[in-house]
């Protein structure tokens, strides 16, 4: 059976191999990146202590992990998600989030915000990564918003040496691998200084046009993106290109 390497942890990666098995493709789960705790892990919390948000932004499930966690019982704003899985983790905690349709990042997700709400005048709480892009923050600002975009998390690339990305780099640098689906900029970096992608043979499917973008930067060429950031996305944005049409 061919392989798709997913650039996330076997337990993420989990619904992505339900999804491309129907495609005939072995997934093999390549975490590049992890999660580490912010510099200042109190930040996000005091933020959550001065209140007055008009929203909470929520544009990634470790960006809900964290507000999770800081929230504890307080009453939050409205708090807009990027997608089902982020929403669904959000519910775990019995927070409610507002899903526009056609978000697939941190910048879509704005611009629904900024379409559906007026802003001026007001605050809105952005938890993000600690290399997180600025282009979400930047939108709600030109929006005459306040923004507060607080380091959430810090995303950690992966080692040479890490064992856990042993299979899905050696899939990828002997061309085994049909197709590796990436979920992040952030990830991008991390997979190029293991394996650069501008030399590898497979075909890159994005998650979202950020990521895209990251890709194409790289030097990778990118045969899809996900139309939504779900595994029946990245499916459909699979399914496009593989098997190649002969």
């Amino acid at each position: 059976m061919p392989f798709a390497v997913v650039t996330r942890d076997v337990e993420a990666a989990a619904p992505y191999a339900t999804a491309l098995a129907a495609l005939g493709l072995d997934v093999v789960a390549m975490p590049v990146t992890r999660t580490a705790p912010p510099d200042d892990p109190g930040a996000l919390v005091r933020a959550l202590e001065r209140d007055g948000y008009a929203a909470i932004v929520v544009a990634s499930q470790r960006a809900a992990e964290a507000l999770l966690l800081a929230c504890g019982h307080a009453a939050l704003p409205e708090v807009w998600a990027v997608g089902p899985a982020t929403a669904r983790r959000l519910a775990q905690g019995h927070i409610t989030a507002i899903v526009p349709d056609g978000v697939r990042d941190g910048a879509t997700l704005a611009s629904a915000l900024v379409a559906q709400r007026e802003l001026a005048g007001k605050r809105v709480l952005l938890p993000r990564a600690e290399d997180g892009r600025d282009e979400a923050a930047e939108l709600i600002r030109a929006a005459g918003a306040e923004v507060d975009d607080v380091i959430a998390y810090r995303t950690v690339a992966a080692g040479e040496d890490d064992p856990a990305i042993a299979r899905g780099r050696d899939l990828l640098a002997t061309g085994q691998a049909a197709v590796c689906a990436v979920f992040a900029p952030s990830q991008v970096a991390a997979l190029d200084a293991l394996a650069p992608v501008r030399n590898l043979a497979t075909r890159f499917v994005a998650i979202g046009e950020t990521t895209a973008g990251a890709l194409r930067d790289a030097g990778a060429a990118v045969a899809g993106v996900a139309a939504s950031p779900t595994p029946e996305g990245i499916a459909n944005a699979v399914a496009a290109v593989y098997p190649p049409k002969r």
